[in-house]
């Protein structure tokens, strides 16, 4: 038997040596690639969108708003017949489906108005499945809101919540996320960008146009209503409410500053206060005979009555100043000043450049809740009109000489049986109806006199 040469020692070491640390080397690369591999792939796949849905997807709810009407019989045959079937109309239950957003860890909820307009129940179902009752604190139609309180069960003391508040910082590109329940289907995510701010969007509902609304390209369909938009943050950046039904990759939402405010009033008073600035506004698109001020083609917001006393009196505005910007914005349209105090919470300034005799300057006009005679002074101080309390109606007093009103041939004795559509019975209801809108560029009468009813309409803004 032949002993192995000291080389041949080594050479056999070295070779053993050389195979275990491709052992070793394949060891650890197998060891990453498997063992570690899950988690690594979840982390990289876990975006800020991801991390956002996760964060703030408890506090968007399901609303389901159940409501009885009275459905007209709709045959002949049925109103022949009508002993057989019973006098009264049918009953019918409608619901309405809908989004809506936790703003507090006791238990409120904003949604659109429309979601629950004339419900006799709301139910709200959590993301966790259970299913609550809800109250109605208040609504605004000229809004769009609407704020629910739960009816939590016993123990409950904390609910995951999107705090509201004002924000002015939202970016056009930056990314949104849109929360809601689309066609009945709960917690449907959508994301986009923010396609464009202070949009001007008219409600098919009350009329009133905004030029706040936020843009969005993320989707936005039936049922999304009264659901969140927020920023890549989590921060709530809008209310859902409008979308464009021919339109794709179009929706809008009520920016959080303007909600706000109307869940502040809502909150304290029931309802929303509306605000006073004393100035009957009208936009132009050229400015002519003005000795030179005015460029012509000026476009802005052209100031033409100006109530005495008024928040706009004592800011220094004054009858045939042009407005050109509001908050910093151009301003082309009154709607922006209406949105800017739909935002502005009592106390609260508008700050206005305008062009007047003194040339450019900017003022700050601080609006406050309307007078409590305040539709009586309108109609005195604009239509020439004295009114008072009749046996049922609102009575003309007195017509001042050579007024619009004494023009359009109102008499003393005639009865003023509605304004802006609305029947009045008292001067405090004609204040109520006014202060709703009092700054409103027309005022609608309806008249009354014997028989007959006439509809006038008196032009402020001319």
């Amino acid at each position: 038997m032949r002993l192995p040469l000291r080389g041949e020692i080594w050479h056999t070491a070295w070779m053993k040596h050389r195979a275990f640390a491709r052992f070793i080397s394949c060891v650890a690369v197998v060891i990453p690639l498997t063992a570690f591999a899950a988690p690594s792939s979840i982390d990289v796949r876990r975006s800020p969108v991801v991390r956002v849905v996760q964060k703030v997807r408890p506090a968007v709810v399901n609303i389901s708003a159940l409501s009885i009407v009275q459905a007209p019989r709709r045959s002949l045959f049925d109103q022949l017949f009508s002993d057989m079937w019973g006098d009264g109309d049918q009953v019918q239950e409608t619901q309405a489906l809908g989004s809506g957003v936790i703003i507090r860890p006791s238990g409120y909820v904003l949604t659109n108005e429309h979601v629950v307009e004339g419900a006799s129940q709301i139910r709200v179902t959590l993301v966790d499945g259970r299913a609550l009752k809800a109250t109605l604190v208040g609504s605004d139609v000229e809004n769009d809101l609407a704020l629910l309180r739960l009816k939590l069960p016993r123990g409950t003391t904390h609910l995951p919540f999107l705090k509201l508040q004002p924000r002015h910082d939202l970016m056009v590109g930056e990314t949104v996320i849109a929360i809601g329940n689309p066609f009945g289907l709960q917690s449907t995510v959508t994301s986009g960008v923010v396609s464009a701010l202070n949009r001007t969007v008219t409600s098919p509902r009350s009329g009133r146009t905004y030029t706040d609304f936020i843009q969005t390209d993320a989707s936005i369909n039936p049922g999304n209503s009264g659901g969140a938009l927020v920023d890549i943050t989590g921060g709530l950046a809008g209310i859902n409410t409008a979308i464009i039904a021919s339109a794709q990759g179009i929706g809008f939402a009520i920016p959080a500053a303007r909600a706000y405010r109307v869940v502040e009033d809502l909150l304290h008073f029931g309802h929303v206060r509306p605000l006073w600035l004393g100035a009957i506004l009208r936009s132009v698109a050229t400015r002519e005979n003005t000795g030179g001020l005015f460029d012509t083609g000026s476009r802005g917001i052209l100031v033409r009555r100006v109530f005495p006393g008024s928040p706009a009196a004592k800011a220094g505005l004054h009858r045939g100043d042009l407005i050109v910007a509001v908050d910093g914005r151009r301003a082309t349209t009154p709607a922006q000043i209406r949105t800017a105090m739909a935002s502005l919470a009592p106390g609260g300034t508008i700050h206005l450049t305008v062009l007047g005799s003194a040339g450019k300057v900017h003022i700050g006009v601080a609006p406050v809740m309307p007078p409590a005679d305040i539709g009586q002074e309108i109609l005195r101080r604009y239509l020439g009109l004295i009114v008072g309390n009749g046996a049922q109606w609102v009575v003309v007093r007195r017509v001042v000489p050579g007024s619009p009103a004494a023009k359009t041939g109102i008499e003393p004795g005639d009865l003023v049986l509605a304004v802006h559509g609305q029947q009045i019975g008292s001067v405090a209801d004609l204040d109520k109806v006014l202060r709703q809108a009092p700054d409103a560029s027309s005022v609608l009468l309806v008249i009354g006199r014997g028989r007959y009813a006439y509809n006038l309409t008196f032009p402020l803004d001319e």
